[in-house]
């Protein structure tokens, strides 16, 4: 005769996903690579103007054709966004002065290997 075994072994589904969900939101994941940005970035605070300027640390830069600004999660952001927006950023240039590029940063983000835009802040200095 054949003996059913005890049930003990079986969890319920409400216990399996319980158990499932506590381990994925306590897995700690480790930082990701840093970012790195090209060659002939700078990296300063940024306050987009009302018209097609930049101002990084009270220089003021204008913005060439076809400018791609990034958001921290690396989204791109409608120039209709743009005006009032402040922010450490780092940004590239063309040959003739033109802002083309710009990455929004954390505000506790450390940006390693690109250098300052100069800086003609009289009171702030970042």
């Amino acid at each position: 005769m054949r003996v059913a075994a005890p049930n003990l072994l079986r969890p319920s589904l409400a216990a399996a996903l319980a158990l499932v969900g506590a381990c994925a939101t306590a897995q700690v994941l480790p930082p990701g690579p840093a970012r790195v940005y090209p060659m002939g970035s700078l990296t300063g605070y940024a306050t987009f103007g009302a018209g097609p300027t930049l101002s990084v640390n009270c220089v003021s830069y204008p913005l060439g054709p076809g400018l791609r600004v990034e958001n921290t999660q690396q989204r791109v952001i409608l120039l209709g966004q743009l005006p009032g927006l402040q922010g450490p950023v780092v940004f590239q240039r063309d040959s003739m002065g033109n802002v083309f590029r710009v990455w929004l940063l954390r505000a506790n983000q450390v940006v390693s290997g690109v250098p300052a835009a100069p800086n003609r802040c009289l009171f702030r200095q970042f």
